[in-house]
C-alpha cells in the first residue's frame, strides 16, 4: 500500500509500562502533600509502514520504554529544574523544602528529574525525552514522524507529550 492519504500508527499499553512512584506538585503558590501513585504509560508512533509494513517494532518500543518506567519505579520523583522546589543533598539524605513544606528523605529512594514539576505531563515529556534517542540507536525511525507518550496519573486521567519528528529530532 503506497496511498499517500493513509496514515498508519501503533499504540502500545501493556501492563509492564508502568511505575509506582511517589510525587508532589507545585501550584498557585502551594506544595501539595507527597503522595503516590500507579501510573500508566501509553505511547503511540504514527508514520507511513517500513518496507516489512510495520511503522515500529511493538516488542522494541515496549522493551525500551518498559527499561525507562522501571527507573521511575518506586522512587519519589523530584522536579530537579524547579524555582519552587529547593533540594539540598546531606550525606545520603535529601532535604526537600516547598512553601513551607519540608521533607527529607533517603536518596537513594529519590528520583531528581530535569523538569520544573512532577506533573503527568511533564513525566511524558521525560519519558519521550529518554525514549526517542533509546530508539534512534536501536530501530530505524524514518519511517516514524510522530511520537507520544501518555501517563496515567489516576483513572482516565492522562498527561500527554506529542512530538513531531525530523531529521534533526
Amino acid at each position: 500500500m503506497s496511498d499517500s492519504s493513509q496514515r498508519f500508527a501503533v499504540s502500545v499499553h501493556p501492563d509492564e509500562l508502568h511505575f509506582n512512584a511517589g510525587h508532589f506538585i507545585t501550584f498557585d503558590g502551594t506544595c501539595e502533600n507527597l503522595h503516590g501513585h500507579n501510573f500508566h504509560v501509553r505511547i503511540e508512533a504514527e508514520g507511513d509502514n517500513n518496507r516489512d509494513a510495520f511503522v515500529i517494532d511493538f516488542v522494541q518500543l515496549t522493551r525500551i520504554a518498559a527499561e525507562i518506567c522501571g527507573q521511575l519505579h518506586d522512587k519519589v520523583l523530584l522536579p530537579g529544574t524547579s524555582s519552587e522546589v529547593h533540594l539540598q543533598q546531606d550525606g545520603q539524605q535529601l532535604h526537600i523544602a516547598s512553601h513551607g513544606r519540608k521533607f527529607s528523605l533517603p536518596l537513594e529512594n529519590c528520583e531528581i528529574l530535569p523538569v520544573d514539576n512532577t506533573t503527568a505531563e511533564m513525566l511524558a515529556w521525560y519519558i519521550m525525552e529518554r525514549l526517542i534517542p533509546r530508539l534512534r540507536s536501536n530501530s530505524d525511525l524514518s519511517h516514524v514522524d510522530r511520537l507520544e507518550v501518555a501517563v496515567e496519573e489516576a483513572d482516565r486521567q492522562w498527561g500527554i507529550c506529542r512530538r513531531r519528528l525530523g531529521i534533526d529530532t
